[in-house]
């Protein structure tokens, strides 16, 4: 390559003729990328600028050298060495992983070879700034479509105490018991955490664990590392862990629930202490916010702002957001279900009734609901949310949980 290419993706055009779309730079399916490239100011340069590209993982090496594991894409920076290029393309092959090539003056042999073995892209190194990010993207797209991916539906308490935790166990437990699909729920109050105790699980292995083992989670171990009855796993989070944890960790914990949703049909997240920095990206990932509210003025000021915090800052879509008005009693007048709707602005409303009692006996027995004995109504109640909200197929059974999803 010439002195003069190298300096221009080590300064990636310090003019900035071409601008840079940082909303296009959040890939939509995470990429472990290998760079393989033994010039170490080109691997500078291309460091300052790969990391900017939200959702996207990159280790540097200057040889392939049986570096493939767990990475699903590798970017050769060439050098002079086209039969050892050749060599490493056709070993990535073998692994069917994609490949993407960057290099200038490239000879008839290597492209052919290229080509042959359906690299993803060449780029000449000028064209880096400019090129790179849309082949980034259209491999994490291509990905993303061949791999099956759990959708991630997180509650969240629109006043503290709401009852979050409690919608999202009805919810995880009432869906594995009527359907065969895996169920995970990710408990992310890392101050007051208490899924595993409601579930009556023994955890020794939490989330904050998790996080700081993130690079040796495969696929095997994402599934035994979690909590486990039947066909729904649980990631627990220890209580008070949340002083304790590195910031820069917490900020890995959408890459871990990446991972969460590639190995599970479905995945609950409960946010019951509400949105905090290490939150965020897990609220931008959802498919649907099921925010849960109680019939008083208190909760639904605090629900309003919550809502104006989701939408005018975060910019999440008003159609991801939806009420469940958990603790509802048709004898509370004075706040109708239409008034809390145009209170907080939100038409797709659910409500669980108020049984307090219930609720409390079924925590005690290590399950939510379903093993109490008087639980029907607030059963058809999260069958219904269920029902309307979640895409999951449930098997035909002669039950009464049948009946009420036979629409599906």
């Amino acid at each position: 390559m010439n002195k003069q290419n190298s300096n221009n993706i080590i300064g990636f055009s310090e003019s900035h003729s071409v601008p840079i779309d940082r909303d296009a730079q959040a890939l939509p399916f995470p990429l472990n990328c290998l760079v393989v490239c033994p010039n170490s100011s080109l691997r500078q340069g291309l460091s300052t600028y790969l990391a900017s590209v939200t959702n996207l993982k990159v280790d540097y090496c200057t040889t392939l050298e049986g570096n493939l594991k767990n990475h699903n894409l590798v970017i050769f920076v060439l050098d002079s060495d086209d039969h050892k290029t050749i060599s490493d393309i056709k070993e990535v092959a073998k692994h069917s992983i994609n490949f993407i090539l960057i290099a200038d003056n490239i000879r008839n042999e290597l492209i052919r070879t290229a080509v042959q073995f359906k690299v993803k892209d060449i780029i000449s190194v000028q064209d880096v700034e400019k090129e790179l990010i849309n082949s980034l993207l259209a491999s994490a797209n291509e990905l993303m479509q061949a791999s099956k991916i759990a959708p991630l539906y997180t509650v969240i308490n629109g006043k503290p105490g709401s009852g979050a935790s409690f919608i999202t166990s009805c919810l995880a437990e009432i869906s594995a018991n009527i359907s065969n699909e895996e169920i995970a729920i990710i408990d992310a109050d890392l101050n007051y955490g208490s899924l595993a105790d409601t579930f009556n699980f023994e955890a020794n292995y939490y989330l904050t664990d998790a996080l700081n083992e993130l690079d040796k989670l495969d696929n095997t171990a994402i599934k035994s590392m979690m909590l486990k009855r039947d066909n729904l796993s649980l990631l627990a989070s220890k209580p008070y862990t949340l002083l304790n944890t590195n910031p820069q960790t917490l900020g890995c914990l959408d890459q871990l629930v990446w991972k969460v949703k590639l190995n599970h049909d479905l995945v609950l997240v409960d946010l019951s202490r509400g949105i905090e920095h290490f939150t965020i990206p897990l609220l931008n990932l959802s498919s649907k916010v099921l925010i849960v509210v109680q019939q008083n003025i208190l909760s639904l000021r605090e629900a309003k702002v919550l809502i104006q915090q989701l939408t005018q800052y975060l910019g999440i879509d008003t159609n991801k957001l939806h009420i469940i008005v958990n603790r509802y009693s048709t004898k509370n007048t004075n706040i109708t279900l239409t008034d809390i709707k145009k209170v907080l602005g939100i038409d797709k409303l659910y409500v669980v009734s108020n049984n307090y009692q219930l609720a409390n006996a079924g925590i005690d027995s290590g399950s939510p609901l379903l093993k109490v004995a008087d639980h029907k109504v607030i059963q058809d109640e999260v069958s219904h949310i269920i029902g309307e909200l979640f895409p999951i197929e449930v098997p035909v059974k002669t039950t009464l949980l049948t009946k009420i999803f036979r629409r599906l």
